[in-house]
């Protein structure tokens, strides 16, 4: 097998006869060949650069010398293959040509040697050439994502190094993050095809807008541009045109879909010079603009860059303070109107930061749950609690706590089982703890959220409905979820005096939840009015500042020892 099946041949002699001897013998074994004649030194650089697969020189020329074609050959190209062919022939000088570079020197005695000595040349040319294609694909395989023909981690590393070592800084190169969310808010959309369908749908629309760009495909759902000689004053329409485009409806079904789509932005040496932290900042930019509601152009806001390193700043913060058992757990009093006494507590994250100093839960937990922080500090919680109430039940104050739990926990498959294990670990009995979900969690994923309710009620724990109200819940879910607890949010405590529509609500759902066998729970009482109001609807427990606020455990104890004594 050869090179190709129409092996192109240079042959290069003064004489015109031996050339066309030469030329006949080849054409017997190899009819398919393309074969030219040089007989100087600009004829065979003309042929050169057509493309050469193998020279056949003469070793004895008067205008053009076998040692000027060695040259030119192996300087021009030094993979072509040069044979030699000489009437002078002596092992002298075959020694000598096959030291400068000539793979075969051929006497034009034995004229049969020449075509065995071309194959034999051209197949090992051909093997050399397959050889090189493989590496070139292999090196290819290392630095493109085979799905999309993107590149990937090595590729995005290698190409901001490049960019990182050219001779002047540049400052005009950004990175976009791009990170599809896990399906739109829809019933239907959030399984796995149509998630799929969703991606290859960005992936196209990347492709499109980002044409002369480097893309990377970093992560299952999130992929980066490198974008060159970014104008930062001036690129804000460009900005808004990505946006627009990413964020454009399409149909899946029938059902036309708006891709939940993040965008954020880093910019090369001011937010990092390698691919990690750049891509951590952009993202962190992302999460910024979302919270906030701002579209993408917000970006060149010098404010989002700072915002973002602040977000940073605390997952970093926080990823160390769950480690290290930096975190403060609170405790908020929750009275029993059957039992007329305290006989609860809910738990309450706190942490201060060594630097940014007291962040707020809603800061940081927001921060957890887009870094996937939240199950450990979940976890954390569940263990501390169980701790303290613990020492709690040493003093003599049997109460049980309540712990909120978040949507990603409930879809983790092993969620009850670990909790129910931080439980037991520390020797608590799980009846003792009651976990807290949203409504917006229990509706992401009913089948896995009814799934770890009802391991955590076989246990013995207590499960209570947080924010009722407030989000997505309907009679169905209620009718569905394994759930001894429902809470009525402080949005509509607040306005029992003042709002005929909330009291008819609060009773109303006071009422519903008592026909399901639920325990009705108001949080956000401030003040003996709401407290009347909410005995005389029939609720079963009522927390908030009237009766006390969060606590750290030994105010808490004082606090008990107080109520007890006095």
């Amino acid at each position: 097998m050869i090179l190709d099946s129409s092996p192109r041949i240079v042959v290069v002699d003064d004489n015109e006869d031996d050339y066309f001897l030469i030329a006949r013998q080849i054409m017997r074994e190899l009819p398919q060949a393309k074969i030219s004649h040089a007989i100087d030194f600009y004829a065979l650089l003309a042929a050169l650069d057509q493309g050469v697969d193998l020279v056949v020189c003469d070793y004895s020329m008067q205008e053009l010398t076998h040692d000027q074609v060695v040259d030119l050959v192996s300087g021009y190209q030094p993979a072509i293959p040069l044979v030699l062919m000489s009437g002078l022939a002596t092992e002298a000088l075959g020694v000598r040509a096959m030291n400068a570079g000539v793979r075969d020197y051929i006497e034009k005695s034995r004229p049969e040697r020449l075509i065995p000595v071309i194959l034999r040349e051209l197949n090992t040319r051909k093997l050399h050439h397959n050889i090189q294609q493989l590496e070139k694909a292999q090196q290819q395989a290392a630095f493109v994502d085979q799905t999309t023909g993107f590149l990937n981690h090595t590729g995005l590393k290698e190409a901001l190094q490049d960019l990182t070592d050219a001779p002047q800084k540049r400052r005009d190169v950004c990175l976009l993050s791009i990170h599809l969310e896990n399906g739109a808010k829809r019933p239907g959309v959030a399984d796995s095809d149509r998630i799929r369908e969703l991606q290859d749908e960005l992936v196209l629309r990347v492709k499109t807008l980002f044409a002369d760009d480097l893309i990377c495909k970093w992560a299952d759902k999130l992929f980066v541009v490198v974008i060159d000689r970014m104008d930062m004053e001036s690129h804000g329409e460009r900005l808004f045109q990505i946006e627009r485009e990413l964020h454009q409806a399409q149909l899946l079904g029938a059902l036309p879909i708006k891709p939940e789509v993040r965008i954020g932005l880093a910019r090369l040496h001011l937010d990092g010079v390698t691919a990690e932290p750049l891509i951590d900042h952009a993202q962190s930019v992302a999460a910024v603009l979302h919270k906030q509601g701002l579209p993408l152009n917000e970006a060149l806001n010098p404010d989002a860059h700072q915002m973002a390193k602040r977000r940073r700043a605390i997952q970093t913060g926080l990823a160390q303070g769950i480690e290290n058992d930096e975190l403060t757990l609170m405790f908020q009093p929750i009275e029993d109107l059957h039992a007329q006494r305290v006989a609860g507590l809910e738990a309450l994250v706190r942490w201060e930061h060594p630097v940014l100093g007291l962040v707020m839960p809603d800061e940081f937990i927001e921060v957890a749950e887009d870094s996937g922080l939240i199950e450990s500090l979940g976890l954390w919680v569940i263990g501390k609690a169980s701790e303290n109430l613990l020492h709690l039940h040493g003093l003599g104050y049997e109460l049980w706590c309540a712990v909120n739990c978040s949507a990603s926990q409930m879809l983790k498959r092993d969620f009850a089982k670990e909790a129910l294990s931080r439980i037991l670990d520390v020797g608590l009995s799980p009846e003792w703890i009651e976990f807290e979900i949203t409504e917006s969690a229990a509706i992401s994923d009913m089948a896995a959220t009814i799934s770890a309710l009802t391991t955590l009620r076989k246990a013995g724990a207590k499960v209570a409905m947080d924010d009722f109200g407030t989000g997505y819940a309907s009679l169905n879910y209620l009718r569905r979820l394994p759930m001894d607890v429902l809470k009525i949010d402080k949005s509509f405590v607040m306005d029992l005096q003042e709002s005929d529509k909330s009291r008819k609500i609060v009773r109303a759902v006071i009422d519903l939840a008592h026909a399901l066998d639920l325990t009705v729970h108001a949080e956000g009482i401030e003040n003996e009015a709401q407290r009347v109001s909410l005995i005389n609807m029939g609720c079963d427990r009522l927390q908030g500042y009237l009766l006390g606020k969060p606590m750290e455990l030994a105010q808490l104890t004082n606090w008990l020892n107080w109520r007890t004594n006095s």
